[in-house]
């Protein structure tokens, strides 16, 4: 799905990119060989975005709500992110 957006031309503008918790992540068998942040990284690696990983979003326990079409200022580190609603 990264590919095809990218070829889409819809990573080209983003100003950052938030990526929630997968659980149950299997491979495949023959292996793919790569783990979801690196393909992910492989794609939008290239543009100059802050990536957000693990973010507590998801079809997991720890779901925090994301309010879509709102402008946020996201600031992340190698140890913390930030996300704060203008």
């Amino acid at each position: 799905m990264m590919h095809t957006l990218d070829r889409a031309g819809k990573q080209k503008n983003l100003q950052g990119l938030i990526v929630g918790g997968f659980t149950e992540t299997q491979d495949l068998d023959p292996p793919f060989g790569k783990t979801v942040p690196e393909i992910i990284i492989d794609v939008a690696g290239k543009y100059n975005y802050p990536i957000c990983f693990d973010f507590p979003a998801g079809h997991i326990p720890d779901n925090w709500s994301i309010i879509l079409g709102s402008e946020i200022n996201l600031n992340v580190d190698h140890s913390h992110v930030n996300v704060t609603y203008v």
